[in-house]
Formats: structure tokens, sequence, C-alpha cells
């Protein structure tokens, strides 16, 4: 008995493993957070299914991916001192806003260029589309390394000089290339501007582009600030900041999305498909072949 009593004793007063978040995550933030990225995620792909947007799909599937991070949090709550869980939940919410960038403003800027035909001296339409999303990529890629690295400062304080600046590097490129890309949306809706044309109801997607990228800046700042203080910086330590600057502006980026989605604004070059299908249907039906 004096044994057993012993042994708990010591056990009992025997440091457990360190806190790998500094702090009790919260279950009801991350229970929320599961039911906005669930929602906005159902409604997007139930839009890009039901009007063919496959490409739209993309983000999408980031969405799910969000909300899979934060139910791996939930767990990652109840085992705060297991590693690969809180990794996991890390990069599960960490790498998403990639594709979401993608999407939401690569990929539409770039078929805004196609259908107006305006040419920039640098960025044109695939190099907008393909040169961003490389950047954005890679910048995930070093942001995955100083990641896994800055979670093995627990054990390895020595890590926390090299974690940091492999972390740092990662978020300040991103950060550069989405304050680039939202000077490029400027100069591009000033140009937009210019042009005239019939149909502009479509230019009202700028109202969706504009305030997209302030959250992806914003985020992307958070991201900077949050790891530019090592492991467990002061602003890492303070939750309900990571809510508000992280998964707030993801959850608000993916709202925009709904009404501002493909299947209400209509990108396509130079006019709709419909309206070219029409054409065809009367040339055939007046038997004649319509010559340029």
């Amino acid at each position: 008995m004096s044994s057993s009593s012993s042994s708990s004793s010591i056990s009992s007063n025997t440091p457990k493993y360190p806190d790998l978040y500094g702090y009790e995550p919260s279950q009801g933030l991350s229970i929320a957070a599961i039911i906005c990225f669930s929602l906005t995620t159902l409604i997007l792909t139930f839009l890009s299914i039901k009007y063919k947007k496959w490409y739209f799909l993309v983000a999408c599937v980031a969405g799910a991916v969000q909300t899979i991070g934060y139910g791996i949090r939930i767990t990652s709550a109840e085992n705060p001192h297991e590693l690969g869980i809180y990794i996991a939940t890390t990069l599960l919410i960490l790498l998403p806003p990639t594709a979401f960038a993608a999407v939401f403003l690569f990929a539409q800027l770039g078929k805004i260029m196609k259908r107006t035909g305006i040419k920039h001296p640098i960025f044109r339409p695939n190099v907008v589309k393909f040169l961003f999303l490389g950047i954005d990529i890679f910048s995930i890629i070093v942001q995955s390394a100083g990641g896994a690295l800055l979670a093995q400062t627990a054990d390895n304080p020595k890590l926390d000089k090299p974690a940091k600046g492999v972390m740092l590097t990662g978020l300040c490129i991103a950060l550069a290339s989405f304050s680039l890309f939202f000077f490029l949306i400027i100069y591009l809706h000033i140009q937009v501007l210019k042009v005239q044309e019939d149909d502009k109801k479509w230019r009202i997607i700028f109202f969706g582009l504009y305030p997209s990228g302030i959250l992806i800046i914003l985020r992307s700042i958070y991201r900077v600030a949050e790891y530019a203080g090592g492991y467990h910086s002061a602003v890492m330590l303070n939750e309900p900041l990571f809510y508000g600057l992280d998964a707030l502006p993801m959850f608000l980026l993916m709202c925009i999305w709904i009404p501002f989605h493909p299947a209400f604004v209509n990108l396509s070059k130079k006019g709709s498909k419909d309206k070219e299908n029409k054409d065809n249907n009367n040339i055939e039906s007046r038997g004649g072949v319509e010559l340029e």
C-alpha cells in the first residue's frame, strides 16, 4: 500500500508533457467554426455542381479540409499534449486559404482580363493565374516546413529561431504576393472602367474582389504577427484573436463568394455562351451560313 501510494504521489508530481497550445482550446468555438464552414462549403458545392462550375469545387474541397481541421482541433483540445494531432489541425487550418485565393482571386481576375482583352505589360491572364498560384503554393510549403519545426520547439527550444525564420519567410512571401495582387486588382479595375461595352453588369465582381483581397491580407498579417514572437508568443496564446483574425476572415471570404459565385456573375469572354448558342440556332433555322 505504501509503495503504491508513494508511486502515485511521484507520478502526480511528475511534470506533464509541455502544452502545445499554451492554453486550453475552446471546444465551443471549434464547433461554431465547424458549423459555419460546413454550411458555406455545402452551399458553394451545391451551386458549383448545379451550374457546372467545376473549377469552383477546388474551393469547396478547401472548405471541407478547413472543416476537418477544426474537427480535429476538438480532439486536440482533449489531448493538448499530442504532437501529431496538433500538427494535423494546424496544417489543415493553415493550408486551405491557398485554394481560396486561387479560385476566388487569381482565377477571377484572369477571367476578367480575358473577357475585356486588357493586357498588363507583365501580368497577362495566364501569368496572373499561374504565377501567383505558384508563389502561393511555394509559400505554403515553406510555412508547412516551418510549422512542423515550430511544433518541435516544445521539446527542443533550440529549434525556436530556425523555425521562426522558416515560418516567417513563408508567411512574408504570401503577404507580399497578396499585397501585390491587391494592387493589380486596383489597376485592372481602373482599366476596366475605361472599356466601353453594352454589358456592364458583370463589373459588380469587383465588389467581391476588393473585400476578398483585404480579408486575405488581414489574415496573412495576423499569421506573420502570430509567429513573429516565436513559439508561444503573446499573439499565439490569444485564442479569441485566432478566431477573430483567421477563422472569421476565411468564413466571410466564403460567404462573399456565394452571391458572387460564377453561377450569378458571368465572366464569359465577350458575352455569354447562351447568346452564342442562340445566334447559332437562328442561323441554322434560316438554313444559312454566317460568313465573317
